[in-house]
């Protein structure tokens, strides 16, 4: 059997996407082949824990590193839950060269020489993680993989200021990505930004999105009341304020009554976010809920809600499983990093995309809908991507493994 060194800074009791990724290709690749090695670092201060996701591979070796990342030093200085604040931003922009994790990077590589492995696999962001990956397959003369969950020059969440920021990420970027065997990137858009940019590397660049999986969707009983849900973190390239806005019209209007609605959000919600949301009586916040719990916390549901302001490097994380719920989908705002979602809906999945600002279009798509429920109309949808199991995407990542030349 292959072993498969995996670094990622996130991982369980970790919640959200960036741990959920390896943790679902640890969970298929013994079934293929392979042993995954874990990689992490020791405990930190964070925003989303989710203590069951782990179980799910439970006898997966992890092997934890000291760092002294901001996070970790929080975690040793006593804080657990970690809750952003505005007035950090510019810290982090400071610090964000690569990112404000490099300082994971020397106890990672101290370790990651001394443990047998046949590859490096390597997920981002942190994408100092990656320099982590290049200098660490050099050493060993392994080869290397790397996987973009995100952008890198482009990232959309803390954007890179300046030249000299700028000219280094671009050194680095290219400088992985020519020395890779394997890139994989989460979306077609990160691909083709790659590719524009590097040419020469074209033939090892590959997709691999994120999927889901039918282990996890057990379909609940609906609610009486008809209900909004989103799914995932709301901060400000995700800015619920229109949405809020459309249903506190509808309300205002007596179009709909107050106790007829209710519009939820499951995931870490930033704090200027949570108060206005606070204000609408129907909304409900459930904070970030242990993976399973928070997608049948989701299907229980009668049309899911997707926000985005518009990033052309906006990928949500979520949009195969939001297809996997079988729930009507509206999107509030426009980007090609939905495309996948755009795709379902011209192929027949019930969906529609708003601009950020038509206020006015989603209420009367909400009011169509609620009166549909009224009637006891139930609209669900068939995901087009039942290829798009984390089954499934494992193996095409062990077949893309299996064509790199020793």
């Amino acid at each position: 059997m292959k072993k498969l060194l995996l670094i990622s800074y996130y991982w369980p009791p970790l919640g959200g996407p960036g741990s959920l990724r390896p943790v679902k290709f640890t969970k298929y690749l013994p079934d293929l082949g392979f042993e995954p090695i874990i990689l992490t670092r020791k405990d930190i201060a964070y925003h989303s824990m989710d203590n069951e996701l782990g179980k799910q591979v439970e006898n997966a070796k992890i092997i934890r590193t000291e760092s002294l990342d901001p996070a970790r030093l929080l975690y040793l200085l006593g804080m657990r839950v970690y809750r952003p604040k505005s007035w950090q931003t510019p810290v982090k922009q400071v610090m964000n060269f690569p990112d404000h994790k490099i300082l994971w990077l020397p106890f990672a590589f101290d370790t990651a020489r001394k443990i047998d492995f046949d590859y490096v696999f390597v997920t981002a962001p942190p994408f100092s993680a990656f320099i982590l990956g290049y200098y660490l397959a050099k050493a060993v003369a392994k080869p290397l993989i790397v996987d973009f969950r995100d952008a890198w020059l482009e990232f959309p969440f803390l954007p890179y200021q300046g030249k000299m920021k700028e000219v280094y990420v671009s050194h680095w970027e290219e400088k992985i990505v020519h020395f890779a065997s394997l890139v994989i990137a989460v979306d077609d858009n990160i691909r083709e930004t790659l590719i524009a940019k590097y040419p020469r590397a074209q033939k090892n660049i590959y997709v691999i999105p994120n999927g889901y999986d039918p282990d996890d969707f057990i379909i609940p009983e609906k609610p009486r009341t008809f209900t909004l849900s989103y799914l995932g973190t709301i901060r400000e390239e995700r800015d619920p304020m229109n949405l809020l806005k459309a249903v506190k019209q509808l309300i205002a209007e007596k179009r709909i009554n107050s106790q007829d609605i209710r519009l939820k959000f499951i995931g870490h919600i930033e704090d200027k976010y949570l108060r206005e949301i606070a204000k609408l009586p129907s909304a409900t916040t459930f904070g970030h809920l242990p993976y399973t719990q928070a997608i049948k916390e989701f299907s229980s549901s009668h049309l899911g809600i997707m926000i985005t302001t518009g990033s052309k490097y906006f990928f949500p994380s979520r949009q195969n499983e939001y297809l996997a719920s079988g729930l009507p989908i509206l999107i509030c705002g426009r980007s090609k990093g939905l495309h996948l979602l755009e795709q379902a809906f011209e192929q027949g999945y019930p969906g529609w995309i708003y601009e950020y600002n038509d206020i006015q279009g989603m209420k009367e798509k909400i009011i169509e809908l609620y009166s549909e429920f009224k009637k006891g109309h139930a609209i669900k949808g068939i995901t087009p991507y039942k290829q798009y199991t984390r089954q499934n995407l494992t193996k095409k990542l062990v077949e893309l493994i299996g064509r790199i030349k020793g």
